[in-house]
């Protein structure tokens, strides 16, 4: 089957279903969204402190990394949303747009126009709201005792991560993507609203397998299309004799432009499926080259955290509002003008294992949220439906490992505070027999894991190992973009959903010839 629409976006997750929602305000634009998972979304999402649940669940692609040197060999969990609205039904909703400096530095490294005077406009007209701060909704008290504690150990205290003047350094309560209780990310706030018109298709278990690049240019895409039978939740159907029913593959073209928005794993692995990529890598795995992209799968990066857990002294309130209403951001060394570090609060145990036995424990999340560390995402070889290799190359820096174990040791310094001492019965991890420089080397090398943050393989700049220029137009082909996570120089010094909603509203800009003043 060969059809053809003005555009054609490839995922219907955070990104993609601001595009799709974008483009198809014109009614006599059509557009394609392919969603390689399913339409059917579990109830959990919409319940703010359901997260933890979904992750590892049916709308999780469950990816995991190769094997990590900085940790000693482990393999990480990298979640990534499979389901129409994609990673945004995953996040744990905090409203963080990033420190100004984030984006003057991308347009520092070749992306001109995204300084953060330029993506301001953006940032203030997103559908999903800054809705009330987390003080606004009945807060956990932990939460509370833990922004009396940074008081007490004197960081400023913060009125709005996003609106401060630009200062975000210090403690303060969340802004969360939650409405009347109930989760508004990207699909509540972009692709529902737009479902009902007549000029946008949405596809699910529909996973696109190749671009058709004809000379220099993208003509389409072909897609892989499962039927999906109530109750499967796009997993395999079978036929009435138990045999697979295989997925129908089809073509779709576009008169206008493909973009892809599958997020920083899936985007920079169709680019070299489709042959865009790095020559020798590509030839390893047995495709031809269509274009030489060197930096197609590299400069694939990651916020990295640990867990300090904490027993409390009284019981700890049921969950509330998203798990981690508070956090504090601040840095790591004197002179930086911008934070480093985030150390996110949690009113519940981080660990499983630990909640069975020490059910009223609290968490907080020391995280470099401006790592080093640069790994990339690979082909194991030419089958477009093989899982990518996925290497964020934790901790392979050593500003990371320090920085880290910095982080715990501030988390130590909060919960040893006054102001949470009914918070802190006794100390459960890393325990208080981990004191010196090497041990808690070692611990956060054991434990360290991610925000899930996945970012940078489909880098914007104009040198040789970016892949599409500041108006995220791939390099060297024509009617091809990207906007997602992947295209950031480095992701933001802070949970980067808002982030990519502005990256999407600009594209959607760009492709129309939108100019803001």
């Amino acid at each position: 089957m060969k059809e053809e629409f003005d555009y054609i976006v490839v995922g219907a997750g955070t990104a993609g279903s601001v595009l799709a929602a974008r483009l198809t305000e014109d009614p006599e634009v059509r557009v394609l969204l392919l969603e390689a998972g399913t339409g059917r979304i579990p109830w959990e999402v919409d319940d703010p402190t359901a997260w933890l649940r979904l992750l590892g669940g049916r709308i999780d692609w469950r990816y995991r990394s190769t094997p990590q040197p900085g940790l000693g060999g482990r393999v990480t969990r990298e979640p990534r949303g499979r389901a129409v609205g994609g990673s945004s039904n995953l996040y744990l909703m905090m409203h963080v747009r990033g420190h100004p400096s984030d984006f003057d530095n991308w347009a520092y490294q070749g992306a001109a126009g995204w300084a953060y005077q330029d993506v301001r406009p953006y940032f203030e007209r997103l559908a999903v709201p800054s809705s009330a701060s987390a003080a606004h909704h009945d807060p956990n008290p932990a939460s509370r005792a833990f922004l009396d504690a940074c008081a007490e150990l004197g960081h400023e205290t913060v009125a709005d991560f996003n609106f401060s003047a630009g200062v975000m350094q210090g403690a303060g309560w969340h802004h969360l993507d939650v409405v009347d209780g109930r989760r508004h990310g990207a699909l509540a706030a972009y692709l529902e609203p737009a479902l009902g018109r007549p000029n946008l298709t949405l596809r699910c278990n529909a996973q696109a397998v190749g671009l058709v690049v004809e000379g220099d240019t993208c003509m389409g895409v072909e897609y892989l299309q499962r039927p999906e039978q109530p109750g499967t939740d796009g997993r395999e159907v079978r036929d009435a004799h138990g045999e697979p029913v295989r997925p129908g593959l089809h073509q779709a073209c576009a008169a206008g432009e493909v973009i892809l928005a599958a997020g920083a794993i899936e985007s920079p692995k169709l680019l070299m499926l489709s042959g865009l990529g790095g020559p020798d890598h590509l030839r390893d795995v047995g495709i031809e080259v269509t274009a030489a992209l060197p930096g197609v799968g590299e400069n694939f990066h990651n916020h990295v955290l640990t867990a300090v857990m904490t027993e409390s002294r009284t019981a700890v309130p049921a969950a509330r509002q998203n798990l981690s209403e508070s956090a504090l951001f601040t840095t790591s060394a004197d002179g930086l003008p911008a934070p480093d570090l985030q150390l996110a609060f949690v009113h519940t145990p981080f660990d499983n294992s630990v909640a069975g036995e020490h059910p009223d424990t609290v968490s907080i999340l020391p995280g470099v949220v401006r790592p080093a560390s640069r790994g990339w995402v690979r082909l194991p070889h030419a089958d477009p439906l093989a899982r990518p290799l996925v290497n964020p190359n934790y901790l392979a820096d050593r500003s990371d490992v320090e920085r880290l174990v910095q982080g715990v040791r501030l988390a130590r310094e909060i919960t040893a505070t006054a102001a949470f001492s009914p918070w802190n019965k006794q100390e459960l991890r890393p325990g208080p027999a981990l004191t010196s420089d090497p041990d808690l080397r070692a611990f956060v090398r054991r434990t360290a894991d991610s925000y899930h943050h996945q970012a940078g393989s489909c880098r914007m700049g104009v040198d040789d190992l970016s892949v599409v220029d500041p108006q995220l137009r791939v390099h060297g082909v024509r009617g091809l973009r990207v906007a997602d996570a992947s295209v950031m120089p480095a992701v933001p010094s802070g949970n980067p959903h808002t982030a990519v909603v502005m990256i999407a509203e600009k594209a959607a800009d760009l492709i129309r010839g939108v100019t803001h003043d």
